[in-house]
């Protein structure tokens, strides 16, 4: 297939949502509800709607701080951003995305676990 990993999983309404999902099921778990409090979620989630979407091959408006700057300090534990990645890729098998895509969401997470855990 030649669209992209965001085109195919539906584009912004699609990540949004995907988005919206992933935070109700974290604040709904209290392993990793207390890293989120006092912190704008609104805020956050227009940060992981646009890095998720930069991520799948979207547009590429992510400006936020990169990674180990944005986790520097809360403390995560190698279980915790596990737990976080298995409701993304939950929340994504649920929206429809295939294997290739969440085999390549994969990948990203692996990679991208040394700058958020500490």
């Amino acid at each position: 297939m030649d669209a992209s990993f965001y085109a195919r999983v539906g584009g912004q309404p699609a990540v949004t949502a995907a988005v919206d999902a992933l935070y109700r099921v974290v604040l709904g778990d209290d392993r990793l509800a207390d890293y989120f409090d006092e912190l704008d979620l609104d805020h956050l989630k227009g940060h992981m709607v646009a890095l998720l979407s930069q991520v799948l091959g979207g547009p590429a408006e992510y400006s936020g701080r990169d990674l180990r700057d944005a986790h520097f300090g809360l403390g995560i534990v190698p279980e915790h951003y596990g737990l976080v990645g298995a409701y993304l890729l939950g929340v994504l098998a649920g929206l429809g995305a295939d294997d290739e895509v969440l085999a390549a969401v994969r990948a990203i997470l692996a990679a991208s676990a040394a700058d958020v855990v500490e």
